[in-house]
C-alpha cells in the first residue's frame, strides 16, 4: 500500500518536473513575431509603367464634421509599401541634400540588426517591383538605380549603420522608422523608437523622440493619452511578420517646408501671438495640402516593427482645381472640424478661414496664376 502512495507520489513528481523543465527550456514566443501570415509576392510593375509619367496618388482622407481622433487603420498591398512615382527623382535629390545639411536621421546600437534587415528589405523590394530600374549586377554584389545612374550595396552586411541610413534616405521617398520594444525605459510595454532617417517631418524634430517610447513621442499631441495611447501600443505589440497596415494624416501648411521640424504646429502659449491669415495676402501656389502614407509592417528576422512615412503635398491652387464641389464642402467642414486644442496644435486658428475663404472660391490670393513650385527644402 505504501509503496504504491510512493509510486504515485514519484510518478507526480516527473511529470511536474517535466513540466517546469519544458517550461524553463522553450524561449518565450517573442510578440507579435509568430505570423499565421505567408510571405508576400511581389509583382512586378508592367513593361508599360514609366516612374516619370506616374502621377502621385490622390489622398484624400479629409471626412465631414468635427475631428475623431483615430488610427483609421487599413490594410495594405505589400506591393505599395514603397512607390515610385514621378516626384521621385526630385525628391530623392532633395532628400541626399537634406541628410547631408539636417542630420535628421539615428540608430542607436540595439536596431542595427534591425536597420541591416530593412535595408535588405527595402531594396530587395525595389528590385522585385521595379526591375527595369534596380538591376542587380552579375555578380550579385551591387544594385544599378536606372533612374537616378547610381549604384548602392546589394547586401547591408558590410555597411556601416549611416552608411545604410544614407542609402536608403536618398534611394526611396519614403522616411524610414524602426521600433522595438525594450523593457529597460518607464513605459516598458512601450515600443521605442531606435532608429530613423526621417528629413521630411512636420512640426516636430526626429531627433529628439529618438530613444523615446511611443507616448512620449506623441506627448505634444491633445488627447493623445486618452484617446490612442491604449490602441496604439496594442496595435504595435499585435502587428504581425508579413502583415501590412496603412493610414493617413492631413494638413495644411501655409511654408514652402517639405522638411519642417518648426511652423507645422502650436502650443497654448504659441497661439496667443498667432493672428488669423488673410487669403488676399496668400499665395496659394505656395500653401500646401499635406498628407502623410504610414505604413506599418514586422520584420521576420529581428522582429521589430518598421514603419514608412511617404509625404505628399500638393498646393491649394492646384487641389482647388482638382476637387469636385462635394469635396470641396467635404474639406471645408473637416477644416471646421478642428475645433478646442487642435486647432491649435494643427494651426488651424491661423490658415483655417483663409483656407476655406480661397477653397470656396471667394478669394484668388495675392497670385491667382497658377504655377508649380519645387520644394527646396
Amino acid at each position: 500500500m505504501l509503496s504504491g502512495a510512493f509510486a504515485v507520489a514519484i510518478f507526480s513528481f516527473l511529470i511536474l518536473w517535466a513540466w517546469f523543465y519544458a517550461k524553463i527550456l522553450t524561449p518565450a514566443k517573442k510578440t507579435g513575431k509568430e505570423s499565421k501570415h505567408a510571405p508576400p509576392t511581389i509583382v512586378p510593375v508592367g513593361d508599360d509603367f514609366h516612374w516619370d509619367k506616374q502621377e502621385p496618388y490622390p489622398y484624400r482622407p479629409f471626412k465631414k464634421g468635427p475631428y475623431k481622433m483615430t488610427l483609421a487603420l487599413r490594410k495594405l498591398d505589400p506591393n505599395d509599401v514603397i512607390c515610385i512615382e514621378n516626384t521621385y527623382l526630385d525628391r530623392v535629390n532633395l532628400r541626399a541634400k537634406l541628410f547631408d545639411e539636417t542630420k535628421l536621421f539615428g540608430c542607436h546600437e540595439s536596431a542595427v540588426d534591425a536597420l541591416r534587415e530593412t535595408y535588405d528589405y527595402i531594396f530587395n523590394h525595389l528590385t522585385k517591383r521595379y526591375p527595369q530600374y534596380f538591376e542587380v549586377n552579375e555578380k550579385g554584389s551591387s544594385i544599378l538605380n536606372r533612374i537616378k545612374g547610381e549604384s548602392v550595396p546589394a547586401s547591408a552586411a558590410e555597411l556601416k549603420p549611416e552608411e545604410m541610413l544614407r542609402y536608403i534616405a536618398t534611394n526611396i521617398e519614403e522616411d524610414m522608422l524602426i521600433l522595438i520594444k525594450n523593457p529597460d525605459t518607464e513605459q516598458y510595454d512601450e515600443y521605442v523608437l531606435r532608429a530613423a532617417v526621417s528629413l521630411m517631418p512636420a512640426g516636430f524634430n526626429p531627433l529628439d523622440k529618438l530613444n523615446k517610447p511611443l507616448t512620449a513621442i506623441h506627448g505634444p499631441v491633445p488627447g493623445y493619452v486618452q484617446k490612442l495611447q491604449a490602441a496604439m501600443n496594442k496595435f504595435f505589440t499585435r502587428l504581425q511578420v508579413h502583415e501590412y497596415y496603412v493610414r493617413n494624416n492631413w494638413s495644411l501648411q501655409t511654408h514652402t517646408n517639405l522638411c519642417a521640424p518648426t511652423g507645422s504646429h502650436a502650443t497654448k502659449e504659441e497661439s496667443l501671438q498667432i493672428h488669423p491669415l488673410y487669403p488676399n495676402d496668400l499665395d496659394f501656389n505656395k500653401c500646401f495640402f499635406r498628407v502623410e502614407k504610414q505604413c506599418f509592417t514586422r520584420l521576420p528576422k529581428t522582429g521589430a516593427d518598421l514603419m514608412f512615412i511617404r509625404t505628399y503635398a500638393t498646393s491649394l491652387m492646384q487641389l482647388r482645381e482638382h476637387l469636385t464641389d462635394e469635396q470641396k464642402e467635404i474639406l471645408c467642414s473637416a477644416i471646421d472640424g478642428l475645433t478646442g486644442d487642435f486647432a491649435i496644435y494643427k494651426r488651424r486658428i491661423q490658415w483655417g478661414e483663409a483656407a476655406k475663404t480661397f477653397i470656396q472660391g471667394e478669394s484668388n490670393g495675392s497670385q491667382p496664376i497658377p504655377k508649380d513650385y519645387t520644394f527646396v527644402h
